[in-house]
């Protein structure tokens, strides 16, 4: 289960964390039907005026597909998009395994199927990792989740680029019958880990911190990524390619390493609510009694 969870939290990372720029400005969408503008080549311009879009639409449904090598894990959902207030519902296919989980109320909330129930020795219904527990499955798997979600405004692409990277071409495209501006990015793999892993809070040790120096300084690995935003500025897929970072950290074979996400239904109010409280057990407690 724990596993399961792990691989959940990294995956909604990959999709929604990012680094957040402060002090940019935007003009907001207008309130009629937009028409396709030239693509922006500023990317922290870019950046704020897709969060200023998103901020207003405050809402959408996503769906993501992330494959290694032979491996995919997939995942579908519902956001509202709101800082400290964001929330997340979302079903992920993650290691076989299919997990039903909530964000909300600053802590994840995952659904407890009977093999899960079984193994854990509950009988609760969730179980509950807090974004501010002390112990060490919420300092790690909880603050993890809680940038994901807070920072699932996709704009986040660009907030990064202006850091890790650069917008290297666009143009506009058609996608799915929607006249689209397409940007294709290149994040620098290394400022990029470095930028996430010191917004979350979560210091890599010293032996960590030498392995990837070791693989990634100097050889300027980068992340491929395309996205694509509708007349209003607002993401409808995105497209990264992490297999040359991947494989700069030596992992086996010769698959691709690529993350999709595709955002529809824009505005649409969505119904995300916690689960009652007797059905909701905390993850740390849950895993103590079952001696795990």
């Amino acid at each position: 289960m724990l596993a399961a969870v792990t691989t959940a939290a990294v995956l909604a990372l990959s999709a929604c964390g990012g680094e957040k720029q402060s002090g940019a400005t935007a003009p907001v969408p207008s309130e009629a039907k937009s028409s396709l503008s030239s693509p922006l080549g500023d990317p922290i311009q870019l950046a704020a005026l897709t969060r200023e879009s998103t901020k207003k639409a405050k809402s959408s449904k996503m769906t993501m597909e992330a494959v290694a090598g032979t491996e995919k894990n997939t995942a579908s959902g519902q956001g509202l998009y709101d800082g400290e207030n964001s929330k997340l519902s979302m079903i992920m296919d993650a290691d076989g395994k299919k997990l039903d989980m909530l964000f909300i109320d600053n802590a994840l909330f995952f659904k407890l199927d009977a093999e899960d129930k079984a193994e854990l020795k509950t009988d609760k219904a969730y179980a509950k990792i807090a974004a501010d527990g002390q112990d060490p499955i919420s300092q790690l798997l909880g603050k993890m989740m809680s940038k994901a979600v807070k920072d699932s405004d996709p704009s986040r692409i660009l907030e990064q680029v202006s850091k890790a990277g650069k917008i290297t071409k666009s143009d506009q495209v058609e996608l799915n019958g929607e006249q689209t501006n397409h940007y294709v990015i290149e994040i620098e793999a290394e400022k990029a880990i470095a930028l996430i892993m010191g917004d979350i809070g979560i210091p890599l040790p010293a032996e960590a911190l030498k392995q990837l120096d070791a693989k990634l300084k100097g050889k300027n690995v980068t992340i491929p990524t395309e996205l694509w935003l509708n007349a209003d500025q607002l993401p409808v897929q995105v497209v990264s390619d992490q297999t040359a970072f991947v494989k700069a950290m030596g992992a086996p074979g010769d698959g691709v390493a690529k993350t999709t996400v595709k955002y529809t239904d824009w505005g649409v109010p969505v119904n995300i609510t916690a689960p009652p409280a007797d059905q909701v057990g905390d993850m740390a407690e849950i895993m103590k009694k079952a001696g795990q």
